[in-house]
């Protein structure tokens, strides 16, 4: 249409030039009106338009999916949750109602159900007492009662020991009563393996034992420690060491309180302690459901802790406090979800986060993913048992954005390493992410 247009132009300008001597100023106007109608006009220079770049998010997904194509996923089981904790955005996810065996991450819901009820600043107690009918510096009784102190040292029996003689007391005629009845007598957890059978749980405990000592009664390894330093000091001290209850019109002597629960909580989660972990977890039953503390009202309290946080838990079993249990079982979804409970909630965070270990700097992740985005930032709580490898925290992207993972790992043959390599890469990826394109971060 434009062509035809530019063709009558160029006539009418003939008929009115045909009686000039020279075409030139036809041919100028021709080509001009030419130029103008587009016939030789310079093909304009096509701008490349800019490439789709590739979604942030989905290519984290993407690196993270090709992590799990190794073999080593041809017959091992898996489960990850990846969530931002301000906005609840799932980042990632991969059989999360799958259920796994939890290993050590446990310690996460014995660390969180104690903050909440028993309180940062909980301490337990460690107490000595003596017969109300002390006469002339000669106790009939002397009376130690143990409450859970995961803590507990040699050094604090003595203690206690040089608090009596501070009363006067020259001799004992009676006996040294150990009271460990805070919690139950059953020393060994359900579905521990025989070869964890050393742990054994009491509540008047320590862990620094005389060699000439009963290492699998730790009860009376402190009364006799305590009966020992009484002698040493002058003390003549009649009878044995015996097991029984402090009598209610007993008197207190002196009291030793351990350090505040969340100093203990470091010490629990960043060596993986398992030790401290179940007598916290006794300790949790004792307290929110009765004396004595047991396994069973241990879980018991950490049901009701979970039931209060979130109107419906998913499906999960806990039979312990730190993981070694082989019937403990749960889903990656209830660990970020407790993860992000944790790090909403203001009270409890700042003692929770603080325990875990920092990856290539602390406990259990010291010697783990150094050099890589996530060392001195990620934290995360361990877990392992044979065939089984876990990890559970926190992590910061490179947007400053808090992500809260699980990864659950089970059923592997070979060593640890297989599955803390996968693990290492997925929270390096992680820590790493920008939501910005390529080319402008």
């Amino acid at each position: 249409m434009a062509l035809s247009v530019c063709i009558l132009i160029i006539c009418s300008i003939v008929i009115l030039l045909k009686s000039m001597r020279t075409y030139t100023i036809l041919l100028v106007c021709v080509a001009l009106l030419l130029s103008g109608c587009g016939i030789f006009a310079t093909k304009p220079v096509q701008t490349q338009s800019p490439t789709n770049s590739v979604d942030p998010l989905k290519k984290l997904q993407t690196d993270i999916d090709a992590v799990l194509q190794d073999p080593l996923f041809t017959t091992t089981s898996i489960g990850i949750k990846v969530v931002a904790v301000e906005t609840g955005e799932v980042i990632y996810g991969k059989n999360t109602h799958k259920l796994h065996h939890p290993a050590s991450t446990t310690k996460l819901f014995t660390a969180a159900a104690a903050l909440a009820k028993l309180g940062a600043d909980y301490r337990f107690e460690t107490t000595v007492y003596i017969d109300a009918d002390m006469s002339e510096g000669m106790a009939n009784n002397i009376y130690l009662k143990g409450k859970a102190d995961p803590v507990l040292q040699r050094n604090d029996i003595v203690k206690l020991g040089d608090a009596l003689l501070q009363t006067g007391i020259q001799s004992v005629r009676g006996k040294i009563v150990i009271d460990a009845t805070y919690l139950d007598r059953v020393p060994e957890g359900p579905g521990w393996m025989w070869d964890d059978r050393p742990l054994i749980i009491s509540a008047l405990s320590i862990r620094e034992i005389e060699p000439d000592t009963n290492t699998w009664n730790r009860a009376y390894a402190c009364g006799h420690l305590l009966k020992a330093a009484l002698m040493e000091r002058g003390v003549s001290v009649a009878g044995e060491v015996v097991s029984g209850t402090v009598p209610s019109d007993a008197k207190v002597i002196a009291k030793h309180l351990s350090p505040p629960l969340a100093d203990i909580l470091k010490l629990m989660n960043k060596p993986s302690d398992n030790w401290i972990a179940e007598l916290i977890f006794k300790t949790l039953g004792a307290e929110v459901v009765g004396e004595p503390g047991t396994w069973q009202k241990g879980r018991q309290a950490v049901r009701e802790f979970l039931g209060e946080i979130m109107d419906d838990p998913p499906a999960h079993r806990f039979v312990d406090g730190s993981g070694l249990s082989r019937y403990n079982l749960l889903n990656a979804e209830l660990l970020v979800d407790l993860l992000v409970y944790m790090y909403q909630n203001f009270q409890l965070m700042p003692e929770y986060l603080a325990s875990l270990p920092i990856a290539g700097v602390d406990g259990t992740l010291k010697n783990r993913m150094q050099g890589m985005y996530a060392e001195k930032v990620l934290r995360a709580k361990t877990g392992t048992l044979s065939g089984v490898s876990a990890l559970a925290g926190y992590t910061v992207t490179a947007d400053d954005e808090v992500f809260a993972f699980g990864i659950l790992i089970s059923h592997y043959i070979g060593a640890p390493a297989l599955g803390r390599n996968i693990q290492d890469k997925i929270g390096d990826y992680l820590t790493g992410f920008s939501r910005l394109p390529e080319g402008i971060k």
